[in-house]
């Protein structure tokens, strides 16, 4: 879903810099862990038309970091990290690290999600 809508908006879909994603997407190779922050309160800027355009073109999401190898994204109040590109433990300890620094204030953690059950499809967060 990320490389459809990168490349709706920006024309980056077919970037060989994602073929990672591409074949753990359709092919199953690979162990692509993917990230899910859970946040600490139950309240979320949404715009009115994000579930239409979810990658915005001005950056309203100053808590997402990315850089050469992850990337972040924010859907409909859900964000989720995952690699871009092959990457070691040391490359993973420093996004691990600058990420979470970033979202100190507005995030518990992340988990990696094993099962869709993993992500707060609900929004029980809304009801704490």
């Amino acid at each position: 879903m990320f490389l459809e809508e990168l490349d709706r908006q920006k024309q980056l879909g077919f970037n060989p810099q994602f073929q990672i994603i591409r074949d753990f997407a359709r092919y199953n190779i690979g162990n692509l862990p993917i990230f899910y922050f859970e946040r600490i309160y139950g309240i979320m800027l949404v715009l009115k038309r994000e579930a239409e355009t979810p990658i915005l073109l001005f950056d309203r999401m100053d808590y997402l970091y990315s850089n050469d190898k992850f990337v972040e994204i924010e859907f409909l109040g859900h964000v989720f990290g995952f690699p871009t590109s092959d990457f070691n433990k040391d490359d993973f300890l420093e996004y691990a690290k600058n990420s979470i620094t970033k979202k100190k204030d507005l995030f518990k953690g992340a988990k990696n999600i094993e099962r869709l059950t993993d992500i707060d499809l609900f929004l029980d967060i809304m009801n704490n």
